[in-house]
C-alpha cells in the first residue's frame, strides 16, 4: 500500500523567482537534490554519487508544471500513478516562501522517505542561505 506524504519547509528568502529556479531548473536541482540533473523537454535524469564510479540514475518525466507555482514528476521506473511533487507559495505571515513536498513511499518507508527530503531541503538551506 501507497501512503502519501506532505512536508512542509519554510525558506528564508521572499523571491519568487529564486525559488522557481531551484525547484525547476537542472541549475538548481543539482544545488540541493542530486549530484547531478539534465533536463530534456519533459524527461528528467537524476544521478546521486560519482556518475564516473559508483552511483544511481534515475529518469522522471515531467508530468504537469506551472511556472511560479509547482514542478510534479513520475518515477520511469514506477508501475503506480504515484508522482512526486514541489510546489512554492508564499507565506503572507511571514513574508518568506514555502516548499510544499508531496510523494509516495510504501507503508514500511515512511520514516525513510520524510529523512530523504529533511536531508535534501538542509543541504539547500546550508548551500543557498535560504
Amino acid at each position: 500500500m501507497s501512503n502519501k506524504i506532505e512536508l512542509e519547509y519554510e525558506l528564508k528568502t521572499r523571491s519568487g523567482s529564486a525559488v522557481w529556479a531551484l525547484i525547476s531548473t537542472p541549475i538548481g536541482l543539482k544545488k540541493w537534490l542530486a549530484d547531478d540533473v539534465t533536463i530534456e523537454e519533459d524527461s528528467a535524469t537524476f544521478i546521486w554519487g560519482d556518475p564516473l564510479r559508483e552511483h544511481d540514475t534515475h529518469t522522471a518525466t515531467i508530468v504537469d508544471m506551472v511556472k511560479n507555482n509547482y514542478i510534479r514528476f513520475h518515477w520511469d521506473s514506477s508501475e503506480s500513478d504515484s508522482f512526486w511533487e514541489i510546489k512554492m507559495f508564499h507565506s503572507e505571515i511571514a513574508g518568506n516562501y514555502h516548499l510544499l513536498v508531496t510523494d509516495f513511499v510504501e507503508d514500511d518507508d515512511v520514516e525513510g522517505l520524510e529523512q530523504f527530503w529533511n536531508k535534501k531541503i538542509d543541504r539547500l538551506h546550508r548551500i543557498t542561505g535560504m
